[in-house]
């Protein structure tokens, strides 16, 4: 397969030894979660012309590649050689840490232990000498920066939710559309072209990816309460976030392909008082 490097970053949230993670599966009995994005702008989650461009887009992809295409073995493809370009191109370089590496690791694997239907994909895990703080996925490769590390650094509840968040991107099939989004590029503009289709489906899908996000989130801090870590830590993450970003306006959040800090904290607020019973105000 020919991979070009792309352009473009899926941000998460973007502990110590194995012993030291107190997170254990629940013995609470399973419940459906109710994932509500009412709290995102109407702008943004229910206006009319969006629904019609993210069913217009949908459209378009399906008709030229089928999204039953798009398995978990294709997307484990995509990530492979997403990870061997960005590797060779030095696109991003990893930090060879044994004991973080392995921290990371139990946490990955105790996330995937709880998952509802799990899907296929192999998942793996990498440390990335950055200093900002973000967290992105591709094709069940997970990426954490340096910078992420050292920001939640005695936190291992809120390190879960972000790894968690990432698993989300996958099982939800977040990354399943962009792969699909790619192959189609690829397909009518070839492969040295194709970009010019994804960066325009980029734009004008740009203001649904806040719900995959928000969803992520979700999903990303049920996990973390099925290993009986507290979920709170998240909400706190996004509102300390939040304090530099610029202040919400709506023009801008149907631009952003992210939720405004604020919004996030309080969406996820709302999930935990709603699903688990657990007020996050301090």
């Amino acid at each position: 397969m020919k991979f070009r490097i792309l352009p473009f970053v899926l941000l998460g949230f973007t502990l110590w030894t194995c012993n030291l993670i107190e997170g254990k599966p629940s013995d609470k009995p399973s419940k459906k979660m109710t994932y509500s994005y009412a709290c995102l702008d109407s702008a943004i989650s229910g206006n009319k012309v969006n629904r019609t461009i993210s069913k217009t887009t949908d459209i378009l992809r399906n008709i030229a590649v089928n999204e039953d295409q798009v398995t978990d073995e294709v997307q484990n493809q995509y990530g492979t050689a997403f990870h061997k370009d960005a590797i060779e191109t030095k696109t991003f370089v990893l930090l060879n840490d044994p004991v973080i590496t392995t921290q990371l690791q139990a946490i990955l694997d105790d996330l995937l232990r709880v998952r509802e239907n799990p899907s296929k994909i192999k998942y793996s895990i990498y440390l990335i000498d950055d200093k900002a703080v973000n967290a992105f996925t591709f094709g069940g490769y997970i990426y954490v920066t340096k910078g992420m590390y050292d920001k939640v650094q005695g936190k291992i509840p809120l390190l879960y939710s972000i790894i968690g968040h990432e698993i989300g991107h996958s099982e939800k099939g977040h990354i399943k559309k962009t792969i699909q989004a790619m192959m189609a590029s690829n397909k009518i503009f070839g492969e040295e072209n194709g970009m010019t289709f994804f960066q325009i489906e980029k734009l004008l899908t740009a203001s649904f990816n806040q719900v995959n996000e928000l969803e992520a989130d979700y999903y990303g801090t049920d996990l973390t309460y099925r290993l009986n870590h507290e979920v709170c830590s998240a909400v706190e993450f996004w509102t300390e976030m939040s304090k530099g970003e610029n202040q919400y306006n709506k023009i801008e959040d149907f631009f952003r392909t992210h939720p405004f800090s604020a919004l996030r904290a309080q969406c996820l607020k709302d999930h935990i008082a709603q699903n688990f019973g657990t007020s996050c105000t301090k």
